[in-house]
């Protein structure tokens, strides 16, 4: 398995991986085009116009790491009273006249005493920090957010169409838009994740583009997928992600 990016060397995510802030952003800009909700805009100030910027093209540069990451990196401090003293780090002496392999035991020893962990609820967080408890269920359905974002992106689409006729609509454009990428990663074996189409968004959206009455099971379990991508964009609207959705 591919190992996800995580920072460049003295950088590093709290998440480890893009995915979760990728989608805090995708959300938020979202929520920026949805006339129901209203964004605090005070709190992003740093986020600059995301509303008008693809993300790549946002996340490059110095973005990703001013907003979220920590800093992780081993250097020699020239000036150690202008050192920022946190939670964070610690700063030791390292004799340069010593054995190099018992100086590493020592530092190892010291780390451990001092409480260091790669346990993502435990790391340290960036400036933005993702909420309490995501690495228990969000990280571990990045696919149902995917999921949830593109519901929500296709109902917003259609505004101008009634409650009823706007949900069919975003159905029948997931269904159709998620049956053709899934076949074409299959027909040509690529690499790429695969879309969740769950069994009962599979048969609501096939049974609203054949003309036939969904049952109100798939309707309800469709309305579900779609009412979570909306509360995830009113989350991001008051900076906070994922939260409770």
């Amino acid at each position: 398995m591919k190992k996800k990016w995580s920072g460049d060397g003295t950088y590093y995510l709290p998440a480890r991986q893009i995915e979760p802030y990728r989608l805090w952003f995708e959300f938020l800009k979202l929520a920026h085009q949805d006339p129901e909700i209203e964004i605090d805009y005070k709190h992003y100030a740093e986020w600059d116009d995301f509303y008008n910027q693809p993300f790549n093209e946002w996340w490059s540069g110095e973005r990703w790491r001013n907003l979220f990451a920590v800093d992780a990196g081993v250097r020699v401090l020239e000036d150690f009273q202008n050192a920022r003293i946190d939670g964070d780090a610690i700063y030791v002496r390292l004799p340069l006249y010593a054995d190099p392999k018992e100086t590493t035991r020592d530092v190892a020893q010291l780390l451990e005493q001092h409480g260091a962990t790669t346990r993502l609820d435990l790391v340290g967080q960036g400036k933005f920090a993702l909420s309490q408890g995501y690495e228990k269920a969000f990280l571990k359905y990045l696919d149902s957010a995917n999921l949830n974002l593109k519901l929500y992106r296709l109902w917003l689409k259609y505004g101008e169409y009634d409650k009823v006729r706007r949900v069919k609509r975003a159905a029948a454009d997931f269904y159709k838009w998620a049956k053709q990428r899934d076949d074409l990663i299959k027909s040509k074996n690529y690499k790429y994740n695969r879309p969740l189409i769950p069994f009962a968004v599979s048969m609501y959206a096939q049974d609203v583009i054949n003309k036939e009455v969904p049952s109100d099971n798939d309707r309800r379990a469709f309305m579900r997928y779609l009412q979570k991508g909306k509360n995830l964009a009113k989350n991001a609207a008051v900076g906070v992600f994922p939260g409770k959705y």
